[in-house]
């Protein structure tokens, strides 16, 4: 997952950042339109990627709890799922909270005629988040990915143990 995430967050931070820069580039001008249309896919971009990271979190902790019941693990094992998702929700939200404040600010901008300088700073303010919302995503995913593997070890573990005290049933 983390290569993915990886991969999503990058495309995610471009599509904020092209935006930015084409908006310094071509705003108030007749291409005006591109930079519109720009913001309305990296805001959809945005959501689409912090949903992938909702997604595999809620996938994971119900891996873990099936894991956990068929194989009759520690309970234990799942407990820190919730902190990682609660870790990484709250700033899933931010992130996607400040690209539509940003997008907002900018319809208003063209529509309303409210002063560029808050489209700026919001449109800034949510780059930023973004970006710094994905270290602490990147931090979770890792986390919830190494105790994936310590689920798996611990099943591996297990079911060696099982066949190993599994007596062999003799051919007659």
């Amino acid at each position: 997952m983390l290569s993915l995430f990886l991969a999503l967050t990058a495309f995610n931070l471009v599509c904020l950042a092209l935006t930015t820069a084409l908006g310094y580039r071509v705003g108030g001008t007749a291409a005006g339109a591109w930079h519109q249309l720009f913001g309305a896919v990296a805001a959809l971009v945005c959501c689409g990627v912090h949903c992938v990271v909702f997604t595999y979190f809620i996938a994971t902790a119900k891996w873990v709890r099936h894991a956990i019941d068929v194989k009759r693990l520690d309970p234990a094992l799942a407990a820190p799922t919730h902190s990682f998702k609660m870790q990484a929700f709250p700033a899933a939200l931010l992130a996607m909270a400040t690209v539509f404040v940003a997008a907002v600010s900018g319809a208003a901008t063209l529509s309303y005629e409210l002063r560029p300088t808050t489209h700026h700073v919001l449109s800034w303010l949510a780059l930023i988040t973004n970006g710094a919302v994905a270290f602490v995503e990147y931090r979770a995913i890792r986390r919830n990915g190494q105790l994936v593997d310590r689920v798996l070890e611990t099943i591996r573990v297990t079911d060696a143990a099982r066949t190993t005290t599994t007596p062999a049933s003799s051919a007659v």
